[in-house]
Protein backbone atom coordinates (compact mmCIF):
# COMPACT_ATOMS: atom_id res chain seq x y z
CA UNK A 1 0.00 0.00 0.00
CA UNK A 2 1.32 3.45 -0.88
CA UNK A 3 0.97 6.26 1.63
CA UNK A 4 -2.13 7.65 -0.04
CA UNK A 5 -3.79 5.13 -2.37
CA UNK A 6 -5.33 1.76 -1.54
CA UNK A 7 -6.89 -0.75 -3.90
CA UNK A 8 -10.10 -2.36 -2.67
CA UNK A 9 -10.83 -5.75 -4.16
CA UNK A 10 -13.90 -5.66 -6.38
CA UNK A 11 -14.51 -1.93 -5.84
CA UNK A 12 -11.67 0.28 -7.05
CA UNK A 13 -8.97 2.57 -5.71
CA UNK A 14 -9.16 5.23 -2.99
CA UNK A 15 -6.90 8.20 -2.40
CA UNK A 16 -6.65 9.25 1.23
CA UNK A 17 -5.15 12.33 2.80
CA UNK A 18 -2.49 12.90 5.44
CA UNK A 19 -3.94 14.78 8.42
CA UNK A 20 -1.98 16.65 11.08
CA UNK A 21 -2.58 15.26 14.53
CA UNK A 22 -3.50 17.88 17.13
CA UNK A 23 -0.83 16.28 19.34
CA UNK A 24 1.81 16.55 16.65
CA UNK A 25 2.72 14.06 13.97
CA UNK A 26 0.15 12.85 11.47
CA UNK A 27 -2.21 10.08 10.50
CA UNK A 28 -3.77 8.88 7.26
CA UNK A 29 -7.49 9.42 6.67
CA UNK A 30 -9.85 7.96 4.09
CA UNK A 31 -13.06 9.96 4.46
CA UNK A 32 -16.50 9.63 2.95
CA UNK A 33 -15.97 6.07 1.71
CA UNK A 34 -19.29 4.60 0.46
CA UNK A 35 -20.15 1.17 1.78
CA UNK A 36 -23.68 0.99 0.34
CA UNK A 37 -25.61 2.25 -2.62
CA UNK A 38 -27.36 5.55 -1.75
CA UNK A 39 -30.77 4.64 -0.20
CA UNK A 40 -32.63 7.15 -2.35
CA UNK A 41 -35.80 6.96 -4.42
CA UNK A 42 -37.09 3.41 -4.60
CA UNK A 43 -34.36 2.26 -2.14
CA UNK A 44 -35.63 4.45 0.71
CA UNK A 45 -36.71 2.23 3.66
CA UNK A 46 -35.10 -0.80 1.97
CA UNK A 47 -32.30 -2.96 3.33
CA UNK A 48 -28.91 -1.51 2.34
CA UNK A 49 -27.33 -2.74 -0.89
CA UNK A 50 -23.51 -3.15 -1.15
CA UNK A 51 -21.86 -0.30 -3.04
CA UNK A 52 -20.99 -0.86 -6.69
CA UNK A 53 -17.47 -0.57 -8.06
CA UNK A 54 -16.10 2.66 -9.51
CA UNK A 55 -13.49 3.45 -12.15
CA UNK A 56 -10.33 5.45 -11.62
CA UNK A 57 -9.17 6.69 -8.22
CA UNK A 58 -11.94 7.91 -5.93
CA UNK A 59 -11.07 10.92 -3.79
CA UNK A 60 -11.44 10.20 -0.06
CA UNK A 61 -10.37 13.54 1.39
CA UNK A 62 -13.79 14.85 2.42
CA UNK A 63 -16.48 13.52 4.74
CA UNK A 64 -19.76 12.25 3.35
CA UNK A 65 -22.98 14.05 4.20
CA UNK A 66 -24.64 13.23 7.52
CA UNK A 67 -27.91 11.35 7.56
CA UNK A 68 -30.99 13.57 7.60
CA UNK A 69 -31.70 14.89 11.10
CA UNK A 70 -32.80 17.88 13.11
CA UNK A 71 -29.87 19.96 14.35
CA UNK A 72 -30.96 21.01 17.86
CA UNK A 73 -28.11 23.51 18.18
CA UNK A 74 -28.76 25.50 15.01
CA UNK A 75 -32.50 24.72 14.89
CA UNK A 76 -32.43 23.47 11.33
CA UNK A 77 -32.58 20.23 9.36
CA UNK A 78 -29.31 18.95 7.93
CA UNK A 79 -28.16 15.97 5.88
CA UNK A 80 -30.08 13.80 3.49
CA UNK A 81 -30.84 10.29 2.25
CA UNK A 82 -27.45 9.77 0.64
CA UNK A 83 -25.41 9.25 3.80
CA UNK A 84 -24.09 5.69 4.00
CA UNK A 85 -20.39 6.47 4.26
CA UNK A 86 -17.60 5.48 6.61
CA UNK A 87 -14.19 6.89 7.49
CA UNK A 88 -10.98 4.91 7.96
CA UNK A 89 -8.10 6.32 10.01
CA UNK A 90 -4.72 4.65 10.35
CA UNK A 91 -1.35 5.60 11.85
CA UNK A 92 1.20 7.26 9.60
CA UNK A 93 3.75 5.05 7.86
CA UNK A 94 6.58 5.69 10.28
CA UNK A 95 4.42 4.63 13.27
CA UNK A 96 2.59 1.71 11.67
CA UNK A 97 3.89 -1.83 12.26
CA UNK A 98 3.91 -4.23 9.35
CA UNK A 99 1.56 -6.79 10.90
CA UNK A 100 -2.21 -6.34 10.79
CA UNK A 101 -3.49 -3.73 13.22
CA UNK A 102 -6.48 -4.17 15.54
CA UNK A 103 -9.58 -2.46 14.17
CA UNK A 104 -11.90 -0.33 16.31
CA UNK A 105 -15.29 0.53 14.77
CA UNK A 106 -17.03 3.53 16.32
CA UNK A 107 -20.85 3.81 16.28
CA UNK A 108 -22.04 7.29 17.15
CA UNK A 109 -24.86 8.10 19.54
CA UNK A 110 -27.76 10.51 19.29
CA UNK A 111 -30.90 8.61 20.27
CA UNK A 112 -31.05 6.97 16.81
CA UNK A 113 -32.25 10.35 15.50
CA UNK A 114 -29.05 12.46 15.53
CA UNK A 115 -25.31 12.21 15.06
CA UNK A 116 -22.60 11.78 12.47
CA UNK A 117 -19.34 9.89 12.00
CA UNK A 118 -17.23 12.93 11.05
CA UNK A 119 -14.61 14.60 13.24
CA UNK A 120 -16.79 17.39 14.62
CA UNK A 121 -16.95 15.32 17.82
CA UNK A 122 -15.10 12.12 16.92
CA UNK A 123 -11.64 13.14 15.79
CA UNK A 124 -9.25 10.14 16.00
CA UNK A 125 -6.21 12.22 17.07
CA UNK A 126 -5.82 10.71 20.57
CA UNK A 127 -6.72 7.09 19.98
CA UNK A 128 -4.91 6.65 16.64
CA UNK A 129 -1.57 7.16 18.42
CA UNK A 130 -2.04 3.76 20.11
CA UNK A 131 -1.46 1.86 16.83
CA UNK A 132 -4.98 0.81 15.96
CA UNK A 133 -7.13 1.43 12.92
CA UNK A 134 -10.27 3.44 13.69
CA UNK A 135 -13.38 3.25 11.50
CA UNK A 136 -16.36 5.55 12.10
CA UNK A 137 -19.67 4.92 10.33
CA UNK A 138 -22.86 6.73 9.38
CA UNK A 139 -26.19 4.91 9.48
CA UNK A 140 -29.75 5.96 8.68
CA UNK A 141 -31.57 7.76 11.48
CA UNK A 142 -35.11 8.44 12.63
CA UNK A 143 -37.96 7.59 10.30
CA UNK A 144 -35.53 6.98 7.41
CA UNK A 145 -33.71 4.29 9.37
CA UNK A 146 -36.43 2.86 11.59
CA UNK A 147 -39.86 3.10 9.96
CA UNK A 148 -41.79 0.01 11.06
CA UNK A 149 -45.28 -0.64 9.72
CA UNK A 150 -45.21 -4.18 11.14
CA UNK A 151 -45.23 -5.38 7.55
CA UNK A 152 -42.50 -6.66 5.24
CA UNK A 153 -42.67 -3.52 3.07
CA UNK A 154 -41.36 -1.52 6.03
CA UNK A 155 -40.25 -3.75 8.87
CA UNK A 156 -37.82 -1.38 10.61
CA UNK A 157 -34.18 -1.57 11.72
CA UNK A 158 -32.72 -0.37 8.41
CA UNK A 159 -30.30 1.79 10.40
CA UNK A 160 -29.03 -1.27 12.26
CA UNK A 161 -28.79 -3.25 9.03
CA UNK A 162 -26.67 -0.39 7.67
CA UNK A 163 -24.25 -1.06 10.53
CA UNK A 164 -24.18 -4.76 9.65
CA UNK A 165 -23.30 -3.96 6.04
CA UNK A 166 -20.56 -1.58 7.22
CA UNK A 167 -19.09 -4.39 9.34
CA UNK A 168 -19.25 -6.73 6.36
CA UNK A 169 -17.45 -4.09 4.28
CA UNK A 170 -14.75 -3.92 6.96
CA UNK A 171 -14.33 -7.71 6.89
CA UNK A 172 -13.93 -7.55 3.13
CA UNK A 173 -11.63 -4.53 2.83
CA UNK A 174 -9.86 -3.57 6.07
CA UNK A 175 -6.81 -5.68 5.22
CA UNK A 176 -6.14 -3.30 2.32
CA UNK A 177 -5.55 -0.60 4.97
CA UNK A 178 -3.34 -2.84 7.07
CA UNK A 179 -6.03 -3.96 9.48
CA UNK A 180 -6.65 -7.39 11.00
CA UNK A 181 -10.17 -8.52 10.10
CA UNK A 182 -9.92 -11.18 12.80
CA UNK A 183 -9.45 -8.60 15.54
CA UNK A 184 -12.35 -6.13 15.30
CA UNK A 185 -13.81 -4.28 18.28
CA UNK A 186 -17.09 -2.40 18.02
CA UNK A 187 -17.59 0.49 20.43
CA UNK A 188 -20.12 3.25 20.87
CA UNK A 189 -21.77 5.64 23.30
CA UNK A 190 -25.45 6.18 24.20
CA UNK A 191 -27.50 5.00 21.21
CA UNK A 192 -24.21 3.85 19.70
CA UNK A 193 -23.68 1.67 22.78
CA UNK A 194 -27.20 0.27 22.52
CA UNK A 195 -26.41 -0.46 18.85
CA UNK A 196 -23.29 -2.32 19.99
CA UNK A 197 -25.51 -4.47 22.22
CA UNK A 198 -28.04 -5.02 19.41
CA UNK A 199 -25.26 -6.08 17.05
CA UNK A 200 -24.02 -8.51 19.69
CA UNK A 201 -27.35 -10.36 19.80
CA UNK A 202 -28.44 -10.19 16.16
CA UNK A 203 -28.35 -13.38 14.06
CA UNK A 204 -26.85 -11.33 11.19
CA UNK A 205 -23.51 -10.49 12.81
CA UNK A 206 -21.81 -13.82 13.44
CA UNK A 207 -18.05 -13.43 13.02
CA UNK A 208 -18.13 -9.74 12.13
CA UNK A 209 -16.47 -8.56 15.37
CA UNK A 210 -14.65 -10.04 18.34
CA UNK A 211 -14.94 -7.58 21.25
CA UNK A 212 -17.38 -4.86 22.30
CA UNK A 213 -17.44 -1.65 24.36
CA UNK A 214 -20.80 -0.14 25.36
CA UNK A 215 -20.58 3.33 26.92
CA UNK A 216 -23.81 4.50 28.60
CA UNK A 217 -26.21 2.36 26.64
CA UNK A 218 -27.70 -1.14 26.33
CA UNK A 219 -30.82 -2.65 24.75
CA UNK A 220 -32.38 -2.58 28.23
CA UNK A 221 -32.48 1.22 28.43
CA UNK A 222 -36.12 2.26 27.94
CA UNK A 223 -35.31 4.83 25.22
CA UNK A 224 -33.33 2.25 23.20
CA UNK A 225 -36.30 0.51 21.57
CA UNK A 226 -39.80 1.07 20.25
CA UNK A 227 -41.44 -2.16 21.33
CA UNK A 228 -45.02 -1.00 21.01
CA UNK A 229 -47.10 1.20 18.73
CA UNK A 230 -44.54 1.55 15.93
CA UNK A 231 -47.33 1.39 13.35
CA UNK A 232 -49.42 3.93 15.28
CA UNK A 233 -46.45 6.30 15.33
CA UNK A 234 -46.15 5.99 11.55
CA UNK A 235 -49.83 6.85 11.25
CA UNK A 236 -49.24 9.96 13.42
CA UNK A 237 -46.55 10.96 10.94
CA UNK A 238 -48.93 10.44 8.02
CA UNK A 239 -51.60 12.55 9.70
CA UNK A 240 -49.15 15.41 10.15
CA UNK A 241 -48.35 15.17 6.43
CA UNK A 242 -52.07 15.29 5.61
CA UNK A 243 -52.22 11.75 4.26
CA UNK A 244 -54.71 9.23 5.71
CA UNK A 245 -53.50 5.67 6.23
CA UNK A 246 -54.65 3.49 3.30
CA UNK A 247 -52.48 0.44 3.79
CA UNK A 248 -48.84 -0.43 4.32
CA UNK A 249 -47.81 -0.57 0.66
CA UNK A 250 -49.54 2.71 -0.12
CA UNK A 251 -47.93 4.35 2.90
CA UNK A 252 -44.44 3.33 1.88
CA UNK A 253 -44.96 4.44 -1.71
CA UNK A 254 -46.21 7.82 -0.51
CA UNK A 255 -43.39 8.34 1.99
CA UNK A 256 -40.82 7.58 -0.70
CA UNK A 257 -42.06 10.65 -2.58
CA UNK A 258 -41.78 13.05 0.37
CA UNK A 259 -38.64 15.18 0.63
CA UNK A 260 -36.46 13.73 3.39
CA UNK A 261 -36.21 17.08 5.18
CA UNK A 262 -39.99 17.29 5.31
CA UNK A 263 -40.05 13.81 6.85
CA UNK A 264 -37.59 14.90 9.53
CA UNK A 265 -39.64 18.03 10.18
CA UNK A 266 -42.76 15.90 10.64
CA UNK A 267 -40.89 13.46 12.89
CA UNK A 268 -39.76 16.36 15.08
CA UNK A 269 -43.15 18.08 15.22
CA UNK A 270 -45.21 15.04 16.24
CA UNK A 271 -43.12 14.35 19.34
CA UNK A 272 -44.98 15.78 22.33
CA UNK A 273 -43.40 17.75 25.20
CA UNK A 274 -44.14 14.86 27.54
CA UNK A 275 -42.42 12.39 25.20
CA UNK A 276 -39.37 14.66 25.11
CA UNK A 277 -39.32 14.85 28.90
CA UNK A 278 -39.63 11.05 29.13
CA UNK A 279 -36.91 10.51 26.47
CA UNK A 280 -39.37 8.69 24.23
CA UNK A 281 -37.89 8.51 20.73
CA UNK A 282 -40.60 7.78 18.18
CA UNK A 283 -38.40 5.93 15.71
CA UNK A 284 -35.80 3.42 16.84
CA UNK A 285 -34.95 -0.29 17.02
CA UNK A 286 -37.90 -2.67 16.95
CA UNK A 287 -38.72 -6.34 16.59
CA UNK A 288 -38.65 -7.03 12.84
CA UNK A 289 -39.76 -10.68 12.66
CA UNK A 290 -41.88 -9.97 9.55
CA UNK A 291 -38.81 -8.88 7.55
CA UNK A 292 -37.48 -11.12 4.82
CA UNK A 293 -34.11 -10.96 6.58
CA UNK A 294 -34.78 -10.06 10.23
CA UNK A 295 -32.13 -8.21 12.23
CA UNK A 296 -33.97 -8.70 15.51
CA UNK A 297 -36.61 -11.43 15.18
CA UNK A 298 -37.13 -11.66 18.97
CA UNK A 299 -35.26 -10.90 22.12
CA UNK A 300 -37.99 -10.46 24.72
CA UNK A 301 -39.02 -14.05 25.40
CA UNK A 302 -35.90 -14.76 27.43
CA UNK A 303 -33.67 -12.17 29.10
CA UNK A 304 -30.67 -14.40 28.45
CA UNK A 305 -31.06 -13.63 24.77
CA UNK A 306 -29.50 -10.28 25.63
CA UNK A 307 -26.16 -11.84 26.62
CA UNK A 308 -23.03 -10.54 24.89
CA UNK A 309 -20.88 -13.50 23.88
CA UNK A 310 -17.64 -11.61 23.27
CA UNK A 311 -15.36 -9.83 25.77
CA UNK A 312 -17.17 -6.69 26.89
CA UNK A 313 -16.52 -3.35 28.57
CA UNK A 314 -19.69 -1.62 29.75
CA UNK A 315 -20.30 1.37 32.00
CA UNK A 316 -21.76 4.80 32.58
CA UNK A 317 -21.04 8.26 33.98
CA UNK A 318 -21.89 9.17 37.56
CA UNK A 319 -24.34 11.94 36.54
CA UNK A 320 -25.93 10.60 33.35
CA UNK A 321 -29.18 12.40 34.14
CA UNK A 322 -27.73 15.88 33.57
CA UNK A 323 -28.76 15.16 29.98
CA UNK A 324 -32.38 15.49 31.18
CA UNK A 325 -31.78 18.71 33.15
CA UNK A 326 -33.77 20.97 30.82
CA UNK A 327 -36.90 18.82 31.30
CA UNK A 328 -37.25 20.22 34.84
CA UNK A 329 -39.30 23.41 34.95
CA UNK A 330 -42.42 24.90 36.55
CA UNK A 331 -44.84 23.08 34.24
CA UNK A 332 -43.15 19.69 34.44
CA UNK A 333 -42.85 20.00 38.23
CA UNK A 334 -46.58 20.61 38.47
CA UNK A 335 -47.24 17.52 36.34
CA UNK A 336 -44.92 15.38 38.48
CA UNK A 337 -46.40 16.61 41.75
CA UNK A 338 -49.88 15.77 40.52
CA UNK A 339 -48.83 12.38 39.09
CA UNK A 340 -45.20 11.29 39.13
CA UNK A 341 -46.02 8.75 36.43
CA UNK A 342 -46.07 11.71 34.02
CA UNK A 343 -42.23 11.67 33.86
CA UNK A 344 -41.72 7.89 33.97
CA UNK A 345 -40.82 6.33 30.62
CA UNK A 346 -43.83 4.31 29.33
CA UNK A 347 -41.83 1.07 29.16
CA UNK A 348 -40.75 1.47 32.79
CA UNK A 349 -44.32 2.38 33.75
CA UNK A 350 -45.59 -0.79 32.07
CA UNK A 351 -43.07 -2.86 34.04
CA UNK A 352 -44.16 -1.18 37.27
CA UNK A 353 -47.72 -2.37 36.70
CA UNK A 354 -46.43 -5.94 37.04
CA UNK A 355 -45.12 -5.23 40.53
CA UNK A 356 -47.45 -3.66 43.08
CA UNK A 357 -44.57 -2.71 45.39
CA UNK A 358 -42.82 -0.54 42.82
CA UNK A 359 -45.11 2.38 41.98
CA UNK A 360 -44.40 5.86 40.61
CA UNK A 361 -45.25 7.26 44.05
CA UNK A 362 -42.75 4.97 45.78
CA UNK A 363 -40.06 5.93 43.26
CA UNK A 364 -40.86 9.62 43.83
CA UNK A 365 -40.49 9.18 47.58
CA UNK A 366 -37.19 7.31 47.19
CA UNK A 367 -35.63 10.16 45.19
CA UNK A 368 -37.51 13.27 46.36
CA UNK A 369 -38.94 12.42 49.78
CA UNK A 370 -42.49 13.34 50.74
CA UNK A 371 -42.28 17.01 49.81
CA UNK A 372 -43.11 18.58 46.44
CA UNK A 373 -40.68 18.59 43.53
CA UNK A 374 -39.30 22.09 43.08
CA UNK A 375 -37.54 23.15 39.85
CA UNK A 376 -34.90 25.07 41.84
CA UNK A 377 -34.17 22.83 44.83
CA UNK A 378 -34.83 19.37 43.35
CA UNK A 379 -32.29 19.51 40.53
CA UNK A 380 -29.81 16.93 41.85
CA UNK A 381 -32.64 14.54 42.80
CA UNK A 382 -34.16 14.93 39.33
CA UNK A 383 -30.80 14.34 37.67
CA UNK A 384 -30.13 11.24 39.77
CA UNK A 385 -33.60 9.78 39.14
CA UNK A 386 -33.34 10.24 35.37
CA UNK A 387 -29.79 8.94 35.23
CA UNK A 388 -30.82 5.75 37.00
CA UNK A 389 -34.06 5.22 35.06
CA UNK A 390 -32.73 6.07 31.62
CA UNK A 391 -29.16 4.75 31.74
CA UNK A 392 -27.75 3.10 34.87
CA UNK A 393 -30.49 0.50 35.31
CA UNK A 394 -30.04 -0.76 31.76
CA UNK A 395 -26.31 -1.23 32.31
CA UNK A 396 -26.96 -3.20 35.51
CA UNK A 397 -29.60 -5.30 33.74
CA UNK A 398 -26.92 -6.32 31.25
CA UNK A 399 -24.39 -6.96 34.01
CA UNK A 400 -26.86 -9.32 35.74
CA UNK A 401 -27.15 -11.36 32.56
CA UNK A 402 -23.41 -11.38 31.93
CA UNK A 403 -22.70 -12.54 35.49
CA UNK A 404 -25.28 -15.31 35.21
CA UNK A 405 -23.92 -16.59 31.89
CA UNK A 406 -20.24 -15.71 32.46
CA UNK A 407 -19.11 -17.07 29.08
CA UNK A 408 -16.83 -14.13 28.33
CA UNK A 409 -15.20 -11.55 30.64
CA UNK A 410 -17.23 -8.40 31.29
CA UNK A 411 -15.57 -5.27 32.67
CA UNK A 412 -17.68 -2.62 34.42
CA UNK A 413 -16.68 1.03 34.86
CA UNK A 414 -18.12 4.28 36.18
CA UNK A 415 -16.71 7.53 34.76
CA UNK A 416 -16.76 10.30 37.38
CA UNK A 417 -14.15 12.84 36.22
CA UNK A 418 -15.43 16.43 36.43
CA UNK A 419 -12.99 19.26 35.74
CA UNK A 420 -15.68 21.94 35.67
CA UNK A 421 -16.06 22.05 31.88
CA UNK A 422 -18.36 19.88 29.82
CA UNK A 423 -19.58 20.67 26.28
CA UNK A 424 -22.99 19.13 26.94
CA UNK A 425 -23.37 20.79 30.34
CA UNK A 426 -22.58 24.10 28.69
CA UNK A 427 -25.11 23.46 25.93
CA UNK A 428 -27.77 22.54 28.53
CA UNK A 429 -26.88 25.57 30.69
CA UNK A 430 -26.05 23.18 33.53
CA UNK A 431 -22.36 23.83 34.34
CA UNK A 432 -23.25 24.23 38.02
CA UNK A 433 -24.31 20.59 38.45
CA UNK A 434 -21.45 18.48 39.81
CA UNK A 435 -20.44 15.17 38.30
CA UNK A 436 -19.72 13.69 34.88
CA UNK A 437 -22.55 14.27 32.42
CA UNK A 438 -23.75 11.80 29.82
CA UNK A 439 -21.07 11.70 27.14
CA UNK A 440 -18.36 13.49 29.11
CA UNK A 441 -15.91 10.61 28.62
CA UNK A 442 -15.94 11.21 24.86
CA UNK A 443 -13.60 14.20 25.20
CA UNK A 444 -10.92 11.83 26.54
CA UNK A 445 -11.21 9.30 23.72
CA UNK A 446 -11.71 11.67 20.79
CA UNK A 447 -10.53 15.15 19.88
CA UNK A 448 -13.53 17.27 18.93
CA UNK A 449 -12.48 19.34 15.93
CA UNK A 450 -15.79 21.20 16.25
CA UNK A 451 -14.79 22.68 19.60
CA UNK A 452 -11.92 24.58 17.98
CA UNK A 453 -14.58 26.89 16.51
CA UNK A 454 -15.45 27.89 20.08
CA UNK A 455 -11.86 28.44 21.14
CA UNK A 456 -11.53 25.20 23.11
CA UNK A 457 -7.96 23.94 22.97
CA UNK A 458 -6.81 20.37 23.69
CA UNK A 459 -5.52 19.73 27.23
CA UNK A 460 -1.91 20.70 27.86
CA UNK A 461 0.82 18.12 28.37
CA UNK A 462 1.12 17.09 32.00
CA UNK A 463 -2.39 18.21 32.96
CA UNK A 464 -4.72 15.79 34.70
CA UNK A 465 -6.94 15.90 31.60
CA UNK A 466 -4.02 14.83 29.42
CA UNK A 467 -3.16 11.99 31.80
CA UNK A 468 -6.78 10.81 31.66
CA UNK A 469 -6.68 10.85 27.85
CA UNK A 470 -3.57 8.70 27.88
CA UNK A 471 -5.03 6.28 30.42
CA UNK A 472 -8.45 5.91 28.80
CA UNK A 473 -7.13 5.45 25.27
CA UNK A 474 -4.54 2.98 26.60
CA UNK A 475 -7.14 0.82 28.33
CA UNK A 476 -9.59 0.93 25.42
CA UNK A 477 -6.94 0.04 22.84
CA UNK A 478 -5.33 -2.62 25.05
CA UNK A 479 -8.78 -4.19 25.29
CA UNK A 480 -9.08 -4.04 21.49
CA UNK A 481 -5.70 -5.70 21.13
CA UNK A 482 -5.96 -8.38 23.83
CA UNK A 483 -9.51 -8.55 25.22
CA UNK A 484 -8.15 -7.30 28.58
CA UNK A 485 -8.24 -3.55 29.36
CA UNK A 486 -5.26 -3.75 31.76
CA UNK A 487 -3.16 -6.73 30.69
CA UNK A 488 -0.37 -5.62 33.04
CA UNK A 489 0.23 -2.76 35.45
CA UNK A 490 2.33 0.04 33.99
CA UNK A 491 3.62 3.42 35.10
CA UNK A 492 0.57 4.96 33.39
CA UNK A 493 -2.06 2.46 34.61
CA UNK A 494 -1.06 1.22 38.04
CA UNK A 495 -4.14 -0.82 38.87
CA UNK A 496 -5.75 -4.19 38.29
CA UNK A 497 -9.18 -4.07 36.64
CA UNK A 498 -11.02 -7.30 37.40
CA UNK A 499 -14.02 -8.54 35.40
CA UNK A 500 -17.35 -8.90 37.20
CA UNK A 501 -17.87 -12.39 38.56
CA UNK A 502 -20.68 -12.36 41.16
CA UNK A 503 -24.00 -10.54 41.16
CA UNK A 504 -23.55 -9.39 44.74
CA UNK A 505 -19.87 -8.55 44.33
CA UNK A 506 -19.52 -6.38 41.26
CA UNK A 507 -15.94 -5.37 40.63
CA UNK A 508 -15.77 -2.08 38.73
CA UNK A 509 -13.31 0.67 37.91
CA UNK A 510 -14.05 4.25 38.92
CA UNK A 511 -12.44 6.44 36.26
CA UNK A 512 -11.60 9.93 37.48
CA UNK A 513 -8.36 11.90 37.95
CA UNK A 514 -7.17 8.60 39.41
CA UNK A 515 -8.22 5.03 38.62
CA UNK A 516 -9.88 3.35 41.60
CA UNK A 517 -10.98 -0.31 41.60
CA UNK A 518 -14.03 -0.74 43.82
CA UNK A 519 -17.10 -2.90 44.49
CA UNK A 520 -20.83 -2.49 43.86
CA UNK A 521 -21.38 0.97 42.37
CA UNK A 522 -24.57 2.84 43.37
CA UNK A 523 -25.69 -0.02 45.62
CA UNK A 524 -28.39 2.01 47.42
CA UNK A 525 -30.10 2.94 44.15
CA UNK A 526 -29.96 -0.64 42.96
CA UNK A 527 -32.02 -1.68 45.99
CA UNK A 528 -34.77 0.71 44.86
CA UNK A 529 -34.99 -0.67 41.33
CA UNK A 530 -34.22 -4.37 41.83
CA UNK A 531 -37.90 -5.06 42.43
CA UNK A 532 -38.67 -3.95 38.89
CA UNK A 533 -39.24 -6.75 36.36
CA UNK A 534 -37.03 -6.53 33.32
CA UNK A 535 -38.50 -3.75 31.17
CA UNK A 536 -38.32 -5.82 28.03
Amino acid sequence: MSSHVVKLRGLGRLRGVVEKNVDGGSYLAFKGVPYAEPPIGRLRFSDPIPVKSWSGIRDASNYGAPCAQYDFINKTIIGGDDCLYLNVYLPSNEERPKRGLPVMVWIHGGGFVNGSADNFIYGPDYIIKKNVIVVTINYRLGVLGFLNLEHKVASGNQGLKDQVLALQWIQEHVEAFGGDKNNVTIFGESAGAAAVHYLAISPLTQGLFHKAIAQSGTIFNPWASVLRNSKKIAIRLLEYLGKPFQGEQETVEFLKTVDCKKLIEAQTKIQTKQERAQMVFLFGPTIDNVAEVPFLPDFVSSPDKGVVKVPLIVGYTDREGILCFDALNEKSSAHMNADFGWIVHPQVLAAMKRNAKLTPLNIKRAYFGDGPIDPKTSVINFVKFNGDMQFVNGVHDLIKIQVRRNEQPTYLYRFSFDNGFSPLKTLLNAPHIPGACHGDELAYLFYSHGLTKFGVEPPKAGSKERVLIERLTQMWTDFAKTGIPVPAETELVKISWKPVQKGNELHYLDISDELRPALNPDAAERLIWNKLPNKL
